[in-house]
């Protein structure tokens, strides 16, 4: 597996580079969605991996989906990873892509969950202090979850504030069965 990510990597890396020098992130991020989602696609999961057709064929049968939403520069991404049998690949390179253009962009996206719908100043002000305490741009996301009881759990990238009463009650309950 860890292969893979790193053949993803390699694979983001260069769309990477390709979409700077070009200006279009935008773009990119748009192709690679799309990819990422017909190579996810159960049908195709089992079409991609039917190692009883020649993977010429099975590129072209990809390429039969996604070409019309493709620009030549995306064409040719396909067709370089259907030739080295990777077009399984994609979802993983796009998700590579996309933490490399965030990290460039000094943009990180977090999410907020609450017990209780947040207001729009409290979303404001997470997002403030998020923005200064990260020192990035904040896409920030929020999501319900009635089982907190209160508070909520902040989570961007790798860096949790869980300020929630569950999580509260479970750290009692922790220190108290020691």
């Amino acid at each position: 597996m860890s292969e893979n990510i790193q053949i993803a990597q390699s694979y983001a890396k260069a769309v990477h580079e390709l979409s700077t020098a070009a200006g279009s992130a935008d773009a990119w991020s748009r192709q690679l969605a799309l990819l990422a989602e017909v190579a996810s696609n159960d049908d195709m999961v089992r079409y991609l991996s039917d190692v009883s057709r020649p993977s010429e064929e099975r590129t072209k049968g990809f390429l039969a989906v996604v070409s019309s939403e493709l620009d030549a520069a995306g064409v040719n991404l396909v067709r370089l990873m259907g030739e080295n049998g990777r077009l399984s690949l994609m979802p993983a390179v796009a998700e590579q892509y996309e933490a490399l253009r965030a990290q460039a962009e000094e943009r990180v996206t977090a999410t907020v969950v609450s017990a209780h719908p947040l207001s729009e100043n409290e979303i404001n002000l997470i997002n403030a202090a998020l923005k200064k305490r990260l020192n990035r741009s904040v896409d920030l996301h929020t999501e319900i979850d009635s089982s907190l009881i209160g508070g909520a759990i902040i989570r961007a990238g790798d860096w949790v504030i869980d300020g929630s009463m569950r999580g509260g009650i479970e750290k009692l309950a922790a220190q108290l069965s020691r």
